[in-house]
């Protein structure tokens, strides 16, 4: 992929990003959102804008009579309540890769999309101060091409304290954000 598609879809992306961003904060504005990510699929389409709040995670666990919280439920964005506009132009700029081209261009295109979000969250769009710090923000392939990249992504957006809690998600022994929110979600009223 060459420097100047990068540029037009990192510019069409940060666009994008920060629409849907705006259109989740809209619909989550009386909840607590704790996870904004982008999505994409191995087959080098668009991407798609999701975010979480606690009681979203709440009302599933419910809806699904979960006794138990499997991280599962917190971390996968295909199933997360809100999303962002839906349609978006970035997939005109990838149609036609050749199959020996395939690897580069989407390893290229997986870090224009988390350059994209690097830039959001330093012009604030995430928030700042005490609102970015309760939020994660990440890149996740929904159809579980390559499940490292949550991690990798968060990385390099997330400030370090918020990533390394993102980080131990899993490990059900570390102080981690499943953990934290889980904690969140046992004050709500109406929980299971």
């Amino acid at each position: 992929m060459n420097e100047e598609i990068k540029n037009k879809i990192h510019d069409l992306a940060v666009k994008q990003i920060i629409e849907d961003f705006e259109l989740i904060k809209e619909k989550t504005k009386n909840e607590t959102l704790y996870g904004y990510a982008i999505g994409i699929v191995g087959d080098i389409t668009g991407f798609f804008s999701a975010g979480n709040t606690v009681e979203s995670l709440n009302r599933t666990l419910i809806r699904y009579e979960e006794k138990d919280f499997h991280p599962s439920s917190f971390w996968c964005i295909p199933e997360w309540e809100y999303s962002g506009i839906g349609d978006n132009e970035v997939s005109t700029f990838i149609n036609g890769i050749k199959d020996e081209e395939y690897d580069s261009t989407m390893k290229d295109y997986e870090n224009t999309l988390i350059r994209a979000l690097k830039t959001c969250e330093n012009k604030g769009v995430f928030g700042i101060g005490k609102e970015r710090e309760n939020l994660v923000i990440y890149l996740q392939y929904a159809d579980a091409t390559d499940e490292d990249i949550d991690d990798i992504s968060s990385e390099q957006i997330n400030p370090k304290n918020i990533h390394l809690l993102f980080k131990e998600r899993w490990n059900d022994k570390a102080n981690s954000l499943t953990k934290i929110i889980t904690e969140k979600v046992k004050t709500l009223p109406n929980r299971i």
